[in-house]
């Protein structure tokens, strides 16, 4: 099962959130959660495995990106 670890307010953010999990060896898949939101802001959602998540939740935390 996927759970969420993250958010990201830009594509680019979620991008350099799913390199430094996926360098730590986290299989990660990004969503788009405003695809149709008006203001054409996005929203990303950081995805990682149940089994995976708190590792990655303290990674992204020990990279100051949560």
């Amino acid at each position: 099962m996927w759970l969420v670890v993250g958010m990201a307010g830009s594509k680019k953010a979620a991008q350099v959130m799913q390199t430094v999990l996926e360098g730590e060896g986290i299989l990660v898949k990004l969503r788009n959660v405003s695809s149709k939101a008006k203001d054409g802001k996005d929203t990303y959602e950081i995805l990682t495995l149940e089994s995976e998540a708190g590792q990655a939740r303290e990674i992204l935390m020990e990279n100051g990106l949560s």
